[in-house]
């Protein structure tokens, strides 16, 4: 699915599969936002062929946080050349390919693949004609980043599993599953806090399971996000 002229969706709900995996355009290649599902490799790559995209030009992998539906492919992608980004609290995740030997949620499991960069603070990084911000969100996970884009003049917020739209207007939102060991409702509470008051103004909102937002709606969403937790997690 084309989101934006250089934004494509190469899997998720809207396909069958779970978590979304969304690729950037830039003027040498793309950057991947997530690697989704190891099953739903198959997937990417038919819409990675529908859409052109060569996956040797897949130079970048900025992951959202060390789940096996968003870090799934990630060696593969590796395999293909591009570099793997992960907040440094969950490249353990990453690397041992499941949640960790004291979690119970023994069906997660993913290739096991060691990223190329740890990202431990906010970051700004420039990829040829491509804007990524990368801003440590805990709460989620410990090592949960945002990633905003600056993509064609607009600001896109990529949200993980940190917050998600839902409802037929687009006037709702949750926030992701709570199986994580390292999950904490008061990081996610000064997570929130934070992006609140930074006031981004996004003009869309791509999140890893709920639908994709615009205009307005994207700019109201992290106030709507951020009341849904203070109700339901704290």
């Amino acid at each position: 699915m084309r989101v934006r002229n250089k934004i494509v969706q190469l899997a998720g709900a809207e396909y069958g599969t779970l978590g979304s995996v969304f690729a950037v355009e830039y003027a040498q290649g793309y950057v991947l936002i997530d690697s989704g599902m190891p099953d739903a490799i198959d997937v990417i790559r038919m819409t990675m062929d529908y859409w052109g995209i060569d996956g040797r030009k897949i130079t970048h992998v900025f992951l959202t946080h060390g789940h096996d539906d968003h870090c799934g492919n990630a060696a593969y992608f590796q395999s293909l050349g591009a570099k793997i980004y992960i907040g440094k609290e969950d490249a353990p995740m990453l690397e041992a390919g499941n949640l960790g030997m004291d979690s119970p949620c023994t069906n997660h499991v993913m290739p096991c693949c060691c990223p190329d960069y740890l990202i431990g603070r906010d970051e700004r990084y420039s990829i040829g004609d491509c804007v990524i911000e990368a801003y440590k969100m805990p709460g989620h996970t410990d090592g949960t980043v945002l990633y905003v884009g600056k993509i064609e003049g607009e600001t896109v917020i990529f949200s993980g599993d940190f917050f998600f739209p839902e409802g037929e207007r687009g006037d709702m939102a949750r926030t992701g599953w709570k199986g994580d060991l390292s999950y904490n409702s008061s990081k996610l509470t000064e997570s929130f806090r934070r992006l609140y008051i930074m006031d981004l103004k996004p003009d869309i909102i791509l999140s890893s399971h709920g639908r994709a937002l615009f205009g307005e709606k994207a700019k109201d969403c992290v106030r709507t996000a951020f009341k849904y937790h203070i109700l339901n997690n704290r």
